[in-house]
């Protein structure tokens, strides 16, 4: 296990701990134009590591919280995110034994669209959940797991000593979810403090004849069906719906945005809401969901992720 940057420079925080069960070594190409079958050079190139934890952390340090992002760096690209992580000083723990972390590319043109390419997904070996697991258990105090992304092979053996940590956690840990895939039903059964999924992922939760209907009315039967006091549904720029126990489900407009990268947008806007509600409820609950979707906002105007300016 490696640990970079995890002091806590603001010690009234609630500490956030983001969960990445698929990170990604990521370069962004920036080119004039291409075009399919042909050689593209660009004029400029960066690395990223990226990964919705990650961004979460990243999102959560500019906001002044105490986080640290768990991830799997591992074979090739291994070193290189940890190296990122460390230059950008967003603090980590990292379990590497026997894992190997995906790559990706992101093409950017002014002239068309941008074009991202994943790799297959990341290996994350049972050694290293258990070294998480310990990392996990060894936390002093109470703080927030944000599990972020998807979890490849969810149901793989590897996965069961963080199966079985979530199911024996104890009240110090508040269980926050910004998850999809096959992992999705499974932890939104775990009884979650809060679960910010989207509407597509809503529908993941109930039966294909039950999904045609609208999105409040979806979320009330969605949470009588799972023990879960705080639901977040966004739906890119549609409305952000919140249900809070047995209130009746509200909604905010997001404002129009130009947007010129959608990357990471949902991310800035999990961070903010967790930082929010868990270290800010001064702000009030209405004020915290339009700080996050404003913040998401800016983020889809700039080109990277959580490089915004917040002021």
């Amino acid at each position: 296990m490696t640990t970079r940057n995890t002091d806590n420079d603001t010690p009234s925080s609630k500490r956030v701990i983001t969960f990445t069960g698929n990170l990604v070594a990521e370069t962004t190409y920036y080119v004039d134009d291409w075009e399919p079958g042909k050689t593209s050079r660009a004029t400029e190139e960066r690395f990223q590591v990226g990964g919705k934890g990650i961004n979460v952390s990243k999102m959560l340090r500019r906001l002044g919280a105490d986080t640290t992002a768990l991830c799997f760096p591992g074979g090739v690209f291994g070193d290189a995110c940890r190296d990122w992580l460390e230059e950008q000083s967003i603090p980590y723990a990292a379990f590497a034994e026997k894992c190997v972390t995906r790559s990706g590319s992101i093409i950017r043109s002014s002239l068309k669209p941008e074009l991202s390419i994943l790799g297959l997904d990341s290996r994350v070996s049972i050694e290293a959940v258990r070294a998480c697991v310990d990392f996990l258990e060894s936390i002093d105090g109470p703080f927030v797991l944000a599990v972020c992304g998807v979890i490849p092979n969810w149901d793989g053996d590897q996965w069961q000593p963080f199966r079985d940590w979530i199911q024996r956690r104890g009240a110090q840990v508040t269980l926050a979810l910004d998850t999809y895939g096959e992992g999705l039903d499974w932890l939104v059964r775990q009884s979650p403090s809060l679960v910010k999924i989207n509407r597509d992922e809503l529908e993941m939760l109930v039966e294909p004849d039950e999904q045609a209907v609208d999105t409040p009315d979806l979320l009330e039967q969605v949470s009588r069906q799972f023990n879960c006091p705080h639901w977040i549904i966004t739906n890119g720029e549609k409305e952000i719906w919140r249900k809070q126990g047995d209130k009746l489900a509200t909604s905010i407009q997001p404002r129009e945005a130009h947007c010129v990268s959608a990357v990471g947008c949902g991310d800035v806007f999990f961070a903010t809401l967790l930082d929010g509600l868990f270290n800010h409820a001064e702000r009030g609950q209405p004020g915290v969901l339009e700080r996050a979707a404003e913040y998401a906002s800016r983020n889809a105007e700039s080109s990277g992720i959580a490089d915004f300016e917040m002021d």
